[in-house]
């Protein structure tokens, strides 16, 4: 067993969402786009919009009708995608294995050669300096993981999910693994053979994910936006999250914490 499986671990225990079994049924009235009322009422839906909305209100988010649709998105270069997923791995390694496990040497030498500090907040760079074993830090570097699943969809791996549930460990050491760049390598050298997703399909995601969030802080105000057992701060710091990073890549040029979340 390696040593990420035996820090990481599975984590079969989650707080199942109630879902509505049933598809939400369409509408041939209002404007015509196809959705239940109200929001049938929308004009100038985008075709992203409508199926977005469809699959929100299916598995029983309520975003705001009034949302805008048309953004100035531009996407950043793949490698400060990789560079931002690989600087995640390498604060999650340097806290969650031990030392006998993995050299710090290779770690920092991993940082340095790729030039991952470039890639890390202001708050993120000091964990470098913590003893890896730092207890605080370690709890607290959860929702990194939920940051490096859409950059690692990003490179091939699995498709964001919307349940608001917390990624599992094995999950990330997979992405650790399986779908980031081997410590002996360079970012550049490791996206060499692999096909991104492409533009269209990133902004979908995002605008999904944008559409998801809107219903999570309205029902962190009170309202009743989310799925039955949807825990509005909880499942919708995961939403918060993976929406935080499929954003941050199509505001180029924009550093991670200025990133606009704005819903």
């Amino acid at each position: 067993m390696s040593f990420l499986k035996k820090l990481f671990g599975s984590n079969e225990k989650s707080n199942k969402v109630n879902r509505p079994s049933d598809k939400i049924e369409t509408s041939n009235t209002g404007t015509g786009n196809g959705l239940p009322e109200p929001y049938d009422q929308i004009n100038g839906l985008t075709d992203i919009r409508r199926e977005n909305l469809l699959i929100c209100l299916n598995a029983g988010f309520k975003p705001s009708r009034s949302l805008p649709m048309d953004f100035d998105r531009q996407i950043r270069p793949a490698i400060e995608i990789a560079n931002r997923l690989n600087a995640i791995k390498a604060l999650v390694l340097w806290l969650m294995v031990p030392e006998d496990g993995l050299a710090s040497e290779r770690i920092l030498n991993f940082v340095e050669n790729n030039n991952l500090k470039d890639f890390m907040t202001a708050d993120e760079k000091p964990i470098l300096e913590l003893a890896r074993d730092d207890e605080q830090a370690r709890n607290s570097i959860g929702w990194k993981f939920e940051n490096a699943w859409p950059l690692a969809w990003f490179f091939g791996y699995d498709t964001p999910k919307i349940d608001g549930q917390m990624m599992t460990g094995e999950q990330m050491q997979d992405i650790l693994m399986n779908y980031s760049c081997p410590l002996e390598k360079t970012t550049e050298e490791w996206i060499q053979n692999i096909e991104p997703i492409t533009t269209d399909e990133l902004k979908k995601k995002e605008d999904l994910f944008y559409c998801l969030h809107n219903a999570v802080r309205s029902a962190q105000l009170g309202g009743q936006t989310v799925p039955n057992g949807f825990d509005p701060i909880g499942n919708g710091g995961v939403i918060h999250e993976r929406r935080h990073s499929l954003t941050w890549m199509l505001q180029n040029g924009v550093a991670w914490e200025d990133t606009d979340l704005s819903t």
